[in-house]
């Protein structure tokens, strides 16, 4: 096979995963957006003119924004297996993976794609902002994944910012679960 086939190939790969993770993050949003229409039928009493509720817009938003924190998400295979449990804290977002499977972190995707590209590139982001005084060193993002022994127990990200982040984290997290637990079960 020649290389510019498997270049090809490889972006073909890339482009069906960054596919995946997109509706996954659409199917997330479609979510946030029920609970603000709840929201707004339950604080507004039903739908107004935009005119009306581009006050209580932001309140709304933030109040959804909220409603995520303390939360525990569980994060399952399409067959309804429990891959782990994402608990969202108002700073701190921390990943119990589930007791039952034995992820390690020589696994693929999660060193080459999640912790090297996600989350070391929302790190590197920061450490830009910082360079630039947008924000202080204790508000960077940062990330720590616990083991015992090979085991992978526990990722635990730090200033993981606002609710885009949180959906973009949620969704890669949610990809490269899946893709670990299907190398894990085909092996």
């Amino acid at each position: 096979m020649s290389e510019d086939v498997k270049k090809l190939l490889k972006m073909r790969d890339d482009l069906a995963q960054q596919i995946e993770r997109l509706k996954e993050e659409i199917a997330d949003l479609q979510k946030a957006l029920e609970q603000i229409d709840s929201l707004v039928l339950e604080v507004g009493g039903g739908f107004k003119k935009a005119s009306t509720i581009e006050k209580a817009t932001p309140t709304a938003a933030a109040t959804a924004v909220e409603a995520a924190v303390g939360e525990a998400v569980p994060i399952k295979t399409r067959e309804g297996k429990l891959l782990a449990t994402v608990h969202v804290g108002e700073k701190v977002l921390t990943v119990s993976f589930a007791e039952d499977l034995s992820f390690t972190s020589d696994i693929p995707p999660l060193q080459s794609f999640l912790l090297d590209r996600v989350l070391a590139g929302m790190r590197t982001s920061d450490e830009d902002r910082i360079s630039r005084g947008e924000i202080v060193p204790e508000e960077a993002f940062s990330f720590q994944v616990a083991t015992e022994g090979n085991r992978l127990t526990r990722l635990t990200i730090q200033n993981y910012g606002g609710e885009r982040r949180l959906r973009e984290i949620r969704s890669s997290l949610r990809w490269t679960l899946e893709r670990m637990y299907e190398k894990l079960t085909s092996a």
